[in-house]
């Protein structure tokens, strides 16, 4: 196979699956089995805040019967160091005959949705392949300054050989896409979290979401999974890929190639220690102020915000509004995201005259041994 055909496709199947899950995770990460360390038969959950209970991610609507759905927000990758979630993820869960997630990876929708997702990305890297790797007889090392090169070297050690054969251009879009991964730092299969990380004030490796967790539980439970988001959602990819990458040209254009690299592959996290790093706010409730923050970025482009956040909400209510006027119980698992704000689950909930109710329960409940 031609190299740049093979780095093409090569590159374009790992970033279709961290575009989709940045657009709020359409790819079910490669896990056969739910993770330990969950409590899965917690059940203690209530409506009222009370002795060793706190606000939690999770909201009760009941629709007009009497049946109750339960909204749940998650993260599409969580720290080792986050599990157990709150009781409430899985009390909601215990009570649920349904159980809804942004997709169903099993589905024959879901496989010609990623089909639909792959031939964009695939069309976006050959379109621009010429830009994300190195001319013929140059390399990484040749746009970057010795000093920077020394860095990266250091910080990839023996992946960086790997990385030569990028521009800098590409270098800092699979940065954007992948995050760290490939460096020294990240590399290994161990789970989990190091010491040196955790010294540091690091949450450790993470694993896959939450979502994952309770979609693999609903299989083996025999559960009915139902998926929220329709072959639209593919239509996503290739713009996105654009705006990112248009994101890291001006970055360049304003800070230089080396300013650049070193700021978002180099730049050390402030050291903090390991009790001063707060819990993810998905686990209670991400705020609207929370979420302004979180959506600065894909605000830079308001149609791009729009396909991946507000109009899949509004896509979304069809099935939960139905869910809620249904006859079972149902727990509705997608990225915290989703819920706050003017065009969020909660506010578009309220506006068809529900009352959204946040759940109290304990924070990191203690995992109970089967034995006295």
């Amino acid at each position: 196979m031609n190299a740049h055909l093979k780095f093409s496709l090569s590159f374009a199947v790992t970033a279709l699956s961290v575009v989709l899950a940045t657009s709020c995770s359409l790819v079910s990460g490669p896990a056969e089995k739910p993770v330990e360390g969950h409590p899965s038969q917690e059940s203690r959950m209530s409506d009222k805040p009370g002795p060793g209970y706190v606000a939690t991610g999770v909201w009760r609507v009941k629709g007009h019967s009497g049946n109750v759905v339960y909204l749940a927000g998650t993260r599409h990758s969580v720290a080792v160091s986050e599990i157990p979630f709150p009781s409430t993820y899985y009390a909601a869960y215990q009570q649920s005959r349904d159980v809804f997630f942004e997709i169903d990876p099993e589905s024959i929708a879901n496989k010609f949705m990623l089909l639909r997702g792959l031939v964009s990305a695939v069309g976006f890297i050959l379109e621009h392949r010429s830009e994300l790797r190195s001319p013929k007889g140059h390399s990484l090392s040749d746009s970057l300054s010795p000093k920077t090169v020394k860095l990266l070297r250091a910080h990839y050690g023996s992946k960086y050989a790997k990385k030569e054969k990028l521009s800098a251009l590409g270098l800092l879009m699979g940065h954007k896409l992948f995050g760290d991964e490939g460096s020294e730092e990240t590399s290994g299969d161990d789970q989990k979290p190091h010491k040196a990380n955790r010294a540091r004030g690091d949450k450790g490796p993470e694993v896959d979401g939450a979502d994952d967790h309770f979609r693999l539980l609903a299989r083996r439970d025999g559960k009915k999974v139902v998926a929220l988001d329709k072959q639209a959602v593919a239509q996503t990819i290739g713009p996105f890929l654009e705006f990112t990458l248009s994101q890291i040209r001006q970055d360049i254009a304003k800070k230089g190639v080396d300013a650049a690299v070193r700021e978002s592959i180099l730049k050390k996290k402030e050291s903090v220690s390991e009790k001063d790093v707060p819990n993810d706010p998905w686990r209670y409730g991400i705020s609207d102020r929370e979420a302004e923050e979180e959506f600065t970025f894909l605000k830079q482009d308001p149609a791009m915000y729009q396909m991946l956040n507000p109009q899949r909400n509004t896509e979304w209510m069809k099935s939960i509004t139905r869910a809620i006027e249904g006859k079972h119980t149902t727990t509705v698992f997608v990225g915290a995201l989703h819920f706050p704000g003017k065009d969020g689950l909660l506010a578009l909930l309220r506006k068809k005259g529900y009352r959204t109710e946040q759940m109290f329960g304990i924070d990191r409940p203690v995992i109970r041994s089967k034995n006295p």
